[in-house]
């Protein structure tokens, strides 16, 4: 009788999962409307970019096969490192420009937010929720990233290859490990909708009725987007847990570990500086040319 009930729980739960993600999908395609009456084509053009990167992430988690442990410990730290890096060089920069006092304390406040949704979101896992932690984090990422793109809207540069590379470099892994997270909670993938809709959803509405602010506002924004992307980077890094334990189902790259656990240890740290050295590497080559 139990089994009955949790599997009602489970089935009513991914129905209301796959509600939220066609309503935010309806969302996305009213504000991108909106964008396009207002104007706002070069922001329209970015946003719909960024939806897609992750959108890629989320087909290679569904077609590969990430099932055995070391497949899982590269995969987690090619995306992890990639993330951490993407954080620390392409948004907190942003932010100390801005004001670097400010600027510094909205990145620590942000990975503190980060944290504290993490921790928090182990809470809901008593309940059957429509969206995990791991989701969550990654929509609150992106609503802070959107409200980035809105408030300094004017300031945007044009979709060009260093700036697209940004983007992908954000939202490909983000997609790839958001994806890993809600598999290993037995959500429907639509949910990934969600996290890579709100970027879109915060950006245009507020690029339309923001005045523009002052150097610390955004230095804030740049801040705590980099700072919260900075903790969904971390919080994916691959961990080895021991044979039967649980894996974490909230987000983090937690592996099952066999008796090769240090050789998986290696290619945990291995595949995190991979990752990381790819963005620099792709960053250098962009930045030259």
């Amino acid at each position: 009788m139990e089994t009955g009930l949790a599997q009602r729980g489970s089935t009513s739960r991914n129905r209301l999962a796959l509600g939220i993600s066609a309503l935010v999908f309806a969302a996305l395609i009213g504000v991108l409307a909106l964008g396009l009456v207002y104007g706002r084509t070069k922001l329209v053009g970015i946003v719909v970019f960024g939806f897609v990167a992750m959108m890629l992430g989320v087909l290679v988690s569904q077609l590969g096969e990430f099932a055995t442990p070391a497949r899982q410990i590269w995969a987690y730290g090619l995306a992890s490192g990639a993330m951490l890096a993407s954080a620390a060089a392409l948004i907190a920069p942003k932010a100390i420009a801005q004001h670097p006092e400010y600027g510094g304390f909205a990145i620590a406040f942000g990975y503190l937010i980060g944290y504290a949704a993490h921790e928090l979101g182990h809470l809901m896992t008593h309940y059957e929720m429509p969206i995990n932690a791991a989701t969550g984090e990654l929509t609150l990422h992106a609503l802070a990233a959107g409200s980035i793109m809105g408030v300094v809207y004017g300031a945007l540069p044009s979709l060009t290859a260093l700036f697209g590379y940004g983007i992908v470099a954000h939202k490909f892994p983000a997609g790839f490990t958001g994806t890993e997270a809600v598999k290993q909670a037995d959500l429907p993938i639509s949910v990934m909708i969600v996290p890579a809709s709100a970027v879109a959803i915060a950006a245009i509405p507020l690029s339309i009725v923001t005045p523009d602010l002052s150097p610390i506002v955004k230095a804030i924004f740049f801040g705590v987007s980099a700072g919260v992307f900075a903790h969904v980077g971390i919080d994916m890094l691959p961990e080895c847990s021991h044979v039967g334990s649980h894996s974490d189902s909230t987000g983090h790259g937690a592996v099952q570990c066999s008796r090769e656990v240090d050789r998986l240890r290696q290619y945990a740290v291995l595949s995190t500086l991979l990752g990381a050295g790819a963005i620099f590497a792709m960053w250098q080559i962009l930045a030259m040319g």
